[in-house]
């Protein structure tokens, strides 16, 4: 079954995944909006069902949900919205078919430099 079948082990993740890419540009422009608010409800419920497979498989996507959740009981919506970006910007590596997942979270930053 494809990623949105129920079958799929991993369709949970595929569900927030896609929560995260409509919701953060949501939460920047609408933040007070019910709507907003039903989304965010949303997600904490999918956050609910994944995070046992998050905690194995992207441990760093929990951790930036959870961190989410609470800039956005302290009103801090900015770095909450930081907080989903991050953690779709991790899901998308984990989901990606086509190249090899690689931890690049503790390697160096590689700069340029002028040999002049």
């Amino acid at each position: 079954m494809d990623s949105a079948g129920h079958n799929d082990p991993l369709a949970v993740l595929y569900r927030l995944h896609h929560q995260l890419r409509v919701l953060s540009p949501v939460l920047t422009v609408a933040p007070g909006r019910p709507e907003t608010k039903a989304m965010l409800d949303g997600l904490a419920e999918t956050v609910s069902e994944a995070a046992g497979l998050l905690s194995t498989a992207e441990p760093a996507a929990l951790a930036a949900l959870r961190q989410a959740f609470d800039h956005l009981r302290a009103s801090r919506i900015n770095e909450a919205t930081s907080e989903l970006i991050t953690a779709y910007g991790r899901l998308s590596v984990l989901l990606r078919k086509d190249a090899p997942r690689r931890d690049s979270t503790d390697e160096p930053t590689v700069r340029w430099r002028s040999k002049f």
